[in-house]
């Protein structure tokens, strides 16, 4: 497979990948979560056995940034996660890296480049709509607790 300049970025300014662009983007609906994924390599595309989404008036948007890392290296190892109020990271060796921002519903992940197109749909998919569930279920769970403590307050 070619890599075309659009979607392989090397910038010596930017070491840590900020800026990759990530041109090619898919709305799915997993659950009652509509995920917007944007990502820079074909293979990072989700292959839901579910319909191209349609946007629910009550469903939670969450967002994947899905980056393709040519210059990362080697299979993922288990998962060493760290979890705050508002942000859970979590590392997988050299082969992946995630953020997911918990206010912002935003998902980030660097992705090697030996982590072939079968590992990703049936490991990575499956741990982002996990953590996409919790984080959506904190939310309503965090919404509707407030929404009872007011109602006993009043």
């Amino acid at each position: 497979m070619e890599i075309t300049e659009s979607t392989h970025h090397r910038d010596p300014l930017d070491i840590l990948r900020r800026l990759v662009a990530t041109p090619l983007r898919r709305r799915v609906q997993t659950g009652n979560v509509l995920v917007l994924v944007q990502t820079n390599d074909f293979t990072l595309l989700p292959a839901f056995p579910l319909a191209v989404a349609s946007p629910e008036v009550n469903s939670p948007l969450v967002e994947w940034k899905l980056v393709r890392d040519y210059d990362a290296f080697g299979l993922l190892e288990e998962p060493i996660r760290i979890n705050s109020e508002t942000l859970t990271i979590v590392a997988m060796g050299t082969a992946c890296l995630i953020g997911l921002d918990h206010e912002c519903r935003e998902l980030l992940c660097f992705i090697g480049a030996d982590v072939d197109a079968r590992t990703f749909q049936d490991v990575l998919v499956p741990f982002f709509c996990q953590l996409t569930n919790e984080v959506t279920c904190a939310e309503i769970s965090h919404s509707f607790q407030t929404k009872c403590e007011s109602a006993i307050d009043a």
